[in-house]
């Protein structure tokens, strides 16, 4: 149950304070309670740091921020503008600031009308800074288990705010913070397309009936035709025979079943009907507002040159110049064992690796073949004759070959998952349309031609790591840069050819749905520098009771856990 409890410390300060105080101690008396509340609010609007906006006016000398009406419409604008990032303006407070910043609200106020509004513009910058660089919605809180990210530094928040603050043009100062990378952009475009699409929604329905195929004539051919072309279609044209299904259809049938994540066959059933039918659909447009969100967790400050794991299309990408150079199929988690969503750094290649076989498999494990190793893990000896199944007394370790779990290679970014990229002797899983078929691990169909790809320009060229792999013996290589890779689960993916959306095989949209719709974030994880002394702060200790505030003072409330 949400409790709210009204900190009396504040209107007691305020009650305190002569009539003729200047406006500059009432805000520090506000800010001081700010900075030790955790989850405050203003006038009943929740704010995203009570410490990190106190730390932001002790840096300008607790003065007054707002006091131009030309800054305020810029942050007006460019809350307004934030849908095109599938945000909605209520994250950032739009109409409670409309509303108090109308009619020359910046002077006419009283001083605790005042501060809260300046307060809240504030706190409406620091929302903007932080989730268009790092999403509104924390990974981590949301899901510790399958996502991960650092906490966000205070200071970087507090230097972009003031520098949107001291810049000419807030709006170019902020959309210059962050170079979008290609499929960001492409989602974004995609979001914008679709929401062109609203008048369609109206459409009538196409009429069920048997399968389409290519080669079928039917009165309904000429109907989807049209559909497809209204949906985007635009080069297809209409054959000698309108009711004919012919070839040209069939990709653009393909295609559109490709986009929606529908089994692209080019046979139009009762699925594809369906799709048809719902040209304009509010949870699709949901779906790719809260994959933009997710591309927003691990996106920011990357480099030109990454690899990029599409666990939910089950393909890994290598981005070179900031451009897709090469593209191979893989197998990633299943939904028991899911492939988790964060971001490292590549740090070296092993090849003809060796397989320790994790706790949860060992335990299914009696006497082994040769092809496995027993160590003792009290002496760190190898023995024979053990049971494989005392995972406490043994651990299991698959040598280097063909049939070794690992392949002939993995890549490794050390990680709290123990998540890494590898080959596998299981070759024929790539040829499944849905692999999500390994404890956690990425499978890569062609490790060898990404071995080459991610140590071009070393001297480990395709004769040396045939070599290498030829003779039998692990070895390490470390790579001359350590390369980013990052780890998405998306739903929603957008290229050239349009969005795409695909199954949500590991079930994580509703909870984000949940929380990126469900109003402005209440909770995110930011980091502040240790402070030189603590002893200057004064505490503050709220209490539960009824609304309270003093007659000149600024209501400050805080809501439950």
């Amino acid at each position: 149950m949400k409790v709210r409890v009204y900190l009396r410390f504040v209107c007691f300060c305020l009650a305190l304070t002569p009539a003729l105080a200047s406006s500059n101690d009432l805000l520090t008396n506000t800010l001081r309670a700010l900075k030790d509340s955790r989850t405050a609010a203003l006038s009943g609007v929740p704010l995203l740091s009570g410490r990190l906006l106190a730390d932001f006016y002790a840096q300008r000398d607790d003065a007054f921020v707002w006091t131009d009406p030309a800054r305020v419409r810029a942050l007006l604008a460019l809350i307004e503008a934030s849908e095109s990032d599938g945000f909605s303006p209520s994250d950032f407070h739009a109409e409670t600031l409309k509303a108090m910043s109308a009619g020359g609200a910046l002077t006419a106020s009283g001083e605790s009308e005042r501060i809260a509004m300046d307060i809240l513009l504030s706190d409406a910058l620091l929302r903007y800074v932080h989730h268009t660089r790092y999403g509104k919605v924390d990974p981590v809180i949301l899901d510790p288990k399958w996502n991960d990210r650092p906490p966000v530094s205070a200071d970087k928040l507090i230097a972009e705010m003031s520098g949107a603050l001291d810049a000419e043009s807030m709006s170019t100062f902020l959309a210059s913070r962050i170079q979008e990378p290609f499929w960001y952009r492409d989602l974004k475009q995609s979001l914008a397309s679709y929401l062109a699409k609203a008048h369609l929604k109206d459409l009538s329905s196409l009429p069920g009936g048997r399968l389409l195929a290519q080669g079928d004539r039917d009165p309904r051919v000429g109907m989807v035709r049209e559909r497809l072309r209204l949906l985007g279609a635009d080069s297809l044209a209409d054959p000698l025979d309108p009711t004919r299904f012919d070839a040209d259809l069939r990709q653009a049938v393909m295609d559109f079943q490709r986009r929606q994540g529908l089994s692209h066959d080019g046979v139009v059933g009762p699925a594809t009907i369906a799709a048809l039918n719902s040209p304009f659909d509010e949870q699709k447009l949901n779906q790719m507002r809260i994959n933009l969100e997710r591309m927003r967790w691990l996106y920011q400050d990357l480099p030109a040159d990454y690899l990029f794991v599409d666990v939910a299309d089950y393909q890994v990408r290598l981005i070179r110049a900031g451009e897709i150079l090469w593209t191979t199929r893989v197998v990633v988690g299943t939904p028991d064992a899911q492939t988790p969503m964060f971001r490292d750094s590549m740090e070296h290649l092993v090849f003809n690796p060796t397989w320790t076989v994790p706790v949860s498999i060992q335990k299914a494990m009696g006497r082994v073949s040769a092809r496995y190793t027993l160590v003792d893990r009290r002496t760190g000896h190898k023995v024979s004759g053990g049971n494989a199944s005392n995972y406490k007394r043994y651990r299991v370790v698959q040598q280097p070959g063909p049939k070794n779990a690992l392949g002939r290679v993995k890549f490794m970014f050390p990680n709290r998952h123990a998540v890494y990229l590898h080959d596998t002797p299981s070759k024929s899983l790539f040829g499944r349309s849905r692999r999500a078929l390994s404890h956690g691990c990425v499978r890569v169909e062609n490790p060898e031609h990404l071995a080459e790809l991610v140590l071009q320009g070393s001297s480990w060229d395709r004769a040396a790591i045939d070599r290498v792999i030829g003779a039998k013996r692990t070895r390490y290589v470390n790579l001359d840069q350590e390369l980013p890779v990052l780890l998405y689960y998306l739903t929603a993916y957008a290229d050239a050819s349009g969005v795409h959306f695909r199954p949500d095989v590991y079930g994580r949209d509703q909870a984000l749905r949940d929380a990126f719709l469900g109003g402005p974030s209440l909770n995110v994880r930011i980091v502040f520098p240790e402070p030189a002394d603590d002893s200057k702060v004064p505490s503050v200790n709220p209490s539960d009771g009824e609304d309270d505030a003093s007659p000149n003072g600024v209501r400050l409330t805080r809501s439950g856990d």
